[in-house]
């Protein structure tokens, strides 16, 4: 075997690697409870607690269980089951192009970490189970 056969080899074997390290790939299952729910607790529940809290006072949105998350808001609901990019959750804490910066999530706070944004996302792609 000579070096340059080594050396490819060697390059996609460690390119198969990094791309197996991915954290949560889309087909791993992701859980509401060990997953998603430590996130919004850590991230959104100082707000959105009902009744009380300024984020449930302006949006009726309250996050201290599954079931509240999904009945949304005033407005309606903020997660479609199985579609990340119309769920108004995913858009607010992405900060997608087109969301008011003063309601994008968490407010006044620095952006979620783009790990726990693929949480969610994934969890909302593979239909929002409270599991």
């Amino acid at each position: 075997m000579n070096f340059r056969t080594l050396l490819v080899s060697a390059l996609i074997l460690g390119l198969g690697a990094l791309v197996g390290c991915s954290r949560e790939s889309p087909d791993q299952s992701v859980s509401f409870q060990n997953d998603v729910f430590p996130i919004l607790k850590a991230s959104c529940l100082e707000c959105h607690v009902a009744p009380g809290s300024e984020g449930y006072q302006a949006s009726g949105l309250a996050l201290s269980t599954y079931e509240e998350l999904m009945k949304g808001t005033h407005h309606g609901p903020v997660v479609v089951a199985g579609q990340s990019l119309n769920s108004s959750l995913n858009r607010l804490i992405e900060g997608r192009p087109g969301v008011d910066p003063s309601i994008q999530m968490p407010h006044g706070q620095i952006k979620l970490p783009e790990d726990q944004l693929l949480i969610i996302r994934n969890w909302v792609d593979q239909g929002a189970m409270n599991n």
